[in-house]
């Protein structure tokens, strides 16, 4: 999960370890702003691309809009480069998920999700505290129903 608050504190580490996973790396601009990112090729990263999934919390979609398209910039450039699966969990990954729900590769290489906006909790927390009888069922599906709305960099 990447927190507002905590990327805040911790100048956007978050966002460096989602990129080094994926075997990414931010590109600064002439002024030095962070606008594009690339993939570091695989002899240099020296291990396999590391599929992840981002959980982002209400504040940070709100806040990092711009980073969270650079996230999924990045992970549909890992998705989409042709190298070997053994070596590029994200696009092994991604191909059998488009193969599984007949749908292209970029869709399939969908990993960065929050809420809706206005939005700001999966509330799952709550519903436990309150002690409503519910059960784990109806907790996934709660969760995935308030956290499963995708970003997209291709229709911001």
């Amino acid at each position: 999960t990447l927190w507002g608050t905590d990327n805040i504190k911790t100048y956007g580490e978050s966002l460096a370890q989602v990129l080094a996973l994926v075997g990414a790396r931010p590109v600064p601009d002439s002024l030095g702003r962070v606008n594009r990112v690339e993939l570091i090729p695989l002899e240099e990263l020296g291990r396999p691309r590391i599929d992840v999934v981002c959980n982002c919390s209400g504040v940070f979609r709100d806040l990092f809009i711009n980073q969270m398209n650079l996230l999924d910039r990045a992970i549909k450039m890992a998705a989409e480069a042709e190298e070997p699966i053994e070596q590029n969990f994200v696009r092994k990954h991604a191909l059998e998920q488009a193969d599984e729900f007949n749908i292209s590769l970029r869709e399939a290489s969908t990993r960065v999700f929050s809420n809706a906006a206005g939005s700001y909790s999966a509330n799952v927390g709550l519903a436990i505290e309150n002690g409503s009888n519910i059960d784990e069922q109806q907790l996934q599906e709660q969760f995935t129903s308030r956290k499963g709305f995708a970003l997209s960099s291709d229709s911001p």
